[in-house]
């Protein structure tokens, strides 16, 4: 991909100044012909010398001129090299004018300094700093000849005008410096805070976070949630309400998913995909993935709470998946955007859909619970086996586990007893027991995945698996 995004945004920058420069130029030449035709005709007077047909020729000459640049430039034609040729163009024709306009006064040294000065700030709008120092090199050799033309040799004031200037020059670059250093950051900052949280970007910028193509491999933990249903939804309500409805729930979630240091990765209609590991890594990407998801699902009570002209409460599914993924800013010269790319992206989101099958609101794939500090706390959550399940598009099984969320210690005790409840049933279903399992999973019927697996034992009963059975489960949806 050739050049970089920050150098597209300052090519881009300096085709509008180039334009802007260009209506400049054209409307104080044409103006200054109209006054010289005018006054050569006699029709008014405003200079002590009246102008002559030399002066009609230079000022046509850079009229010209003037309106072939801006024909180019507003055909969005532009080079770097375009710069350089159209400053060059501009001083010899200014120089032409101090030499022999009989119109520019002649004595002393300010008219050479005052064309240098004019002619110099008005490159500086180019943001270029090679420009600049050309213009700078242009303006002293253009003040050091209108010199010469007049005194025929260095005058007195030469050294200290020319010091002077070469203060300004430096002031110049300064500016056109910091202008693009400030631009950079700017857009920096733009591109990071449309997927990563507030406190993230300073961190990044201070660690030169580039923001050209390119990628990684890195191990990361990846979030997929969904609103359960919401086609049915959004078909029941106005279309401006379901984009009301959307949008409050996105920014709810938002503010949830950075205040956990995740990374949104991109929005999919009502579905979020959130990165926990890039482009930051931490050691407990997996644990704030979870604590993320828990409170995700409070989050959504208060929603919930908050529209009451829901028909029914949202619910949402959310799976989280760790692994190794290409991580980067990936797309086009035109779009870009920070992403990940891998396998273990697409097993996130099915796991996502799993939820639906399972009825358990969270499900994380066996990698993320292996990534998970030892001793890590679980004051928000607890986590039990679901199943060995080979997903559609996969040959090879992954095993899930459900984050059973709590609110107080009343209902992280029922929790832990309907998980000791159902791994009993679990482990009487993968030893085949399907009759005592069933009755163990009776026993917990508040439970929908204790409901679920006593389906799955009754047609076991009535259907028993063959001798290689090992407990896996194929799917063939998503």
């Amino acid at each position: 991909m050739a050049g970089t995004i920050v150098d597209k945004i300052l090519r881009e920058r300096e085709l509008k100044n180039e334009k802007t420069v260009a209506i400049a130029r054209i409307t104080l030449i044409t103006f200054t012909l109209i006054l010289d035709t005018l006054s050569f005709f006699r029709i008014i007077s405003y200079t002590e010398i009246t102008p002559t047909i030399r002066s009609l020729i230079l000022d046509f000459s850079f009229f010209l001129f003037s309106s072939i640049v801006l024909i180019i430039v507003l055909k969005n034609i532009y080079y770097h090299s375009l710069k350089f040729f159209v400053m060059t163009l501009d001083y010899l024709i200014i120089a032409m004018m101090l030499l022999f306009d009989p119109t520019v006064p002649k004595e002393g040294n300010w008219p050479g300094m005052v064309a240098s000065i004019f002619l110099f700030v008005l490159n500086l709008l180019r943001y270029s700093k090679s420009g600049t120092i050309y213009s700078a090199a242009l303006s002293i050799l253009l003040l050091v000849l209108s010199s010469l033309n007049i005194h025929h040799e260095f005058a007195p004031d030469m050294f200290p005008m020319v010091v002077s200037f070469l203060m300004i020059a430096m002031m110049g670059y300064s500016i056109t410096s910091s202008n693009k250093k400030m631009m950079v950051e700017a857009n920096t900052k733009k591109m990071m805070e449309r997927y990563l949280p507030p406190q993230l970007v300073g961190e990044l910028y201070r660690k030169s976070a580039s923001l050209e193509p390119g990628g990684k491999k890195q191990e990361v933990t990846i979030l997929f949630s969904d609103i359960r249903s919401f086609t049915t939804i959004s078909e029941s309500m106005p279309a401006e309400e379901v984009v009301t409805l959307l949008n409050s729930y996105l920014s709810s979630m938002t503010d949830i998913i950075f205040a956990n240091n995740g990374t949104i990765d991109k929005f999919i209609g009502d579905a979020i995909m959130t990165i926990f590991g890039a482009p930051v890594k931490s050691d407990d990407d997996a644990l704030r993935a979870i604590r993320t998801a828990v409170l995700m699902t409070r989050g959504l009570k208060e929603f919930n709470r908050m529209h009451p002209e829901l028909k029914a409460p949202l619910e949402i599914g959310i799976g989280i998946h760790s692994g190794d993924v290409i991580a980067g800013n990936i797309g086009s010269e035109k779009r870009i955007d920070y992403t990940v790319i891998g396998d273990n992206v697409n097993l996130s989101s099915r796991i996502e859909g799993l939820t639906k099958h399972y009825k358990c609101p969270i499900l994380i794939s066996e990698t993320t619970f292996r990534a998970l500090p030892a001793g890590a706390p679980n004051e928000m959550f607890l986590l039990r086996e679901v199943d060995d399940v080979v997903v559609k598009g996969k040959t090879k099984s992954i095993r899930i586990y459900e984050v059973m969320c709590f609110d107080n210690g009343g209902e992280r005790e029922a929790r832990e007893n309907v998980k000791n409840g159902f791994e009993k049933g679990l482990a009487l279903y993968r030893n085949r027991q399907f009759r005592e399992a069933a009755a163990e999973f009776m026993n917990l019927p508040d439970d929908p995945l204790s409901r679920f697996y006593v389906s799955r034992c009754e047609k076991y009963i009535e259907t028993p698996p063959g001798v290689s059975w090992d407990g896996l489960y194929v799917l063939d949806t998503k």
